[in-house]
């Protein structure tokens, strides 16, 4: 499922040769250090298309750099993934506590509990009971129309990211039938891990997407990265190009995982409801780190500007990109 490919930047090497022309050759050539060139690696991990792309002069050294990043998110995957049976997470779910669990395990839950506090719970890792009522009542053919409150008002005691303790000898439930997913933040977490271990081999000319995005400087022109945002509303289209040097974005949408043909029933919820949150079309954070970028992007999506302006004023390197219901772009 995984190929590497090296291309070389045609694009840089026409432009220099067109400004520089036959003239641009001397006797110091011969002394100069061998051009950089682009590898890419893509695969498919924790629910999304993966790669990575970054500038080396040393092809073998390049692919076994990509090799080790690929075991990284291969890792977190046996972790974070609600699809693998044998991920720690899957096994969390379905015994409802783990002793001695992994570091990492540990260590994204003690993040996401941080900035469940920090977004007054709009960010809460235990609404995985809701996506799977919503995935049963819109699969079942005798559904009534809208889901019944009194039935969204018996999974509360399932919800609440104060009743997962967490712990370094062991995480379990308050109540039987809660259900953590990370889908909101893993794959943050896992694009730093891999952009931390390209770091440590000194890479300086990187772009990690797990999913969402993490830029370790620019491209070897020393051109930023450039990154569209699709458009909710013009489908098809981008409504935005960001460019990026250092730093992370990362996008979330109801649009992208509906129960039913109206998009009104997503996987974005909102905690304190129940209901899926649908102040916007869209929501683009960008931050320093992609795990925070991940989480907030999700949780803003169910709080309103004011509260996720004042949820901003402690975090001065972070910025917010809403789409409203009306196609119009709030910046925060």
């Amino acid at each position: 499922m995984s190929v590497f490919m090296k291309r070389r930047r045609l694009i840089k090497l026409m432009a220099a040769s067109g400004l520089g022309g036959l003239m641009s050759f001397d006797v110091q050539a011969f002394d100069r250090q061998p051009e950089p060139e682009l590898y890419e690696w893509h695969g498919f991990a924790l629910g999304a298309e993966v790669s990575l792309q970054l500038y080396h002069t040393d092809g073998g050294d390049a692919r076994r750099i990509i090799q080790n990043a690929v075991k990284i998110i291969d890792d977190m995957e046996g972790l974070f993934s609600l699809y693998r049976q044998d991920s720690v997470l899957s096994r969390l779910n379905r015994l409802g506590a783990i002793d001695n669990p992994p570091a990492d395990f540990i260590d994204l839950l003690q993040t996401s509990h941080r900035i469940s506090r920090m977004t007054s719970g709009a960010f809460d890792v235990t609404v995985q009971p809701l996506w799977q009522f919503y995935k049963a009542y819109f699969s079942s053919p005798n559904r009534e129309k809208p889901p019944l409150p009194n039935a969204l008002r018996a999974l509360q005691d399932k919800i609440g990211y104060d009743k997962l303790h967490i712990s370094r000898a062991r995480v379990a439930f308050d109540h039987t039938g809660m259900a953590v997913t990370l889908n909101g933040i893993a794959q943050g977490y896992a694009t730093d891990r891999v952009a931390d271990y390209l770091k440590s081999e000194g890479m300086t000319s990187v772009l990690v997407d797990i999913g969402e995005y993490r830029a370790l400087g620019p491209q070897a022109d020393q051109t930023p990265w450039r990154i569209g945002l699709m458009d909710p509303v013009r489908t098809g289209q981008f409504s935005d190009i960001l460019e990026i040097t250092n730093g992370a974005v990362a996008t979330s949408s109801g649009q992208g995982d509906a129960f039913d043909e109206r998009g009104i029933y997503h996987h974005l919820f909102d905690p304190h409801s129940g209901k899926s949150a649908n102040r916007y079309l869209s929501v683009t954070v960008m931050a320093p780190e992609t795990t925070l970028a991940d989480a907030l992007s999700t949780a803003f999506s169910a709080m309103p500007a004011a509260a996720i302006k004042d949820c901003l004023k402690d975090l001065p390197l972070v910025n917010a990109r809403l789409t409203d219901k009306a196609g119009a772009v709030i910046m925060v």
